[in-house]
């Protein structure tokens, strides 16, 4: 907070300077140049009025960001924002005129006192064009931080997509998925058929959804479904997956999102007969859970964990709850929130 009040500057002495010749160009202009002693105070007085008004005007721009945001309320925001401006400009203004009276001339004028316009009427003027000007400044770096993050986002977006159907179309997949299809044309021609049926949905849901920002719970339970259909072919009773997902009616999550976790347990952790790995997925409170004991393999891919960083940042354009992943008594554990449908 307070490295922002002194922006642009990074250091509170390069603040500092400033404002000393912020005042001295002050004095200037008003020609109190008689004596060093005048030059000095002179400098010190418009330093204090200076530095006073940049960090209250900065300080309750950042409060005022944190509650209204410019593109959300403009109309409060310019309201609250002239108000308090004005309002602390004047005060300010103020207290330091009462101060250097004091300190320099041992008492305090009447016509501070008085609060006659002809005197209050300038600063009051003065502290609306601040105003004014600080508004506009807020507002163009309001619209463009906002134009930035959300140029930031749609990338996000973009290479998580690009994440997820790249790693449900990757080699290994499609080469293991062949190989068990390949032993059941010989071994068991119905349920060949039934293998390619499933293959082909799981790939037409990636087609169909590679657009899409969130899809329906049960539309990617649907799609889960037929993707646990091939693994447990593949692995037969090695592999366990429980799903106890119930009344998500009108809750959305991210396409894909399941199924790169329910991979990402196999990936990682050994699958065999000695090892027998199981994965359970259940609602808990207001997100999905999904969570293994942790088997790791001994040889195996190296993991970035660059699918769970993105699935991570899609979620963060939605929501404000966040991706959390887990590791605690040799159970690995990952949560995904629940998004509420608009109606």
């Amino acid at each position: 907070m307070l490295k922002n009040m002194i922006h642009p500057f990074n250091k509170w002495w390069q603040f500092i300077l400033a404002n000393l010749g912020l005042g001295f160009l002050i004095i200037i202009f008003f020609n109190d140049l008689d004596t060093p002693v005048r030059i000095l105070l002179g400098t010190l007085w418009a330093f204090l009025i200076s530095s006073t008004q940049w960090l209250g005007h900065t300080y309750f721009q950042l409060k005022l960001s944190e509650k209204y945001n410019w593109l959300e309320h403009p109309v409060k925001r310019f309201i609250y924002t002239l108000f308090i401006i004005v309002f602390y400009s004047t005060l300010a203004f103020g207290v330091v005129q009462l101060f250097m009276n004091f300190i320099v001339f041992g008492k305090i004028p009447d016509y501070l006192l008085s609060f006659d316009f002809q005197y209050w009427g300038l600063p009051i003027i003065i502290s609306l064009f601040i105003a004014l000007i600080f508004t506009a400044i807020s507002f163009l770096k309001s619209w463009k931080n906002e134009v930035v993050e959300k140029e930031k986002m749609k990338n996000e977006m973009l290479t998580y997509k690009y994440e997820s159907l790249r790693n449900q179309i990757n080699p290994h997949f499609m080469f293991n998925s062949l190989n068990v299809l390949s032993d059941l044309v010989y071994e068991d021609q119905k349920m060949a058929v039934n293998f390619i049926h499933k293959f082909s949905d799981i790939y037409r849901y990636v087609l169909d959804n590679r657009d899409k920002e969130l899809v329906t719970v049960s539309e990617e339970l649907a799609f889960v479904e037929k993707y646990i259909y091939l693994l447990k072919i593949r692995f037969e009773d090695k592999l366990q997956i429980n799903i106890d997902i119930k009344n998500t009616e009108h809750k959305l999550i991210v396409p894909l999102a399941l199924q790169l976790l329910i991979e990402n347990s196999i990936k990682h952790n050994e699958v065999s007969t000695k090892n027998n790995l199981c994965v359970n997925v259940r609602v808990i409170d207001r997100n999905i859970e999904v969570s293994n004991r942790i088997k790791l393999k001994n040889i195996g891919e190296n993991s970035k964990n660059i699918g769970l960083k993105n699935l991570a940042q899609q979620y963060s354009y939605f929501t404000d709850e966040s991706v959390v992943v887990s590791e605690e008594n040799n159970i690995f554990t990952v949560r995904i929130p629940l998004i509420t449908e608009s109606k």
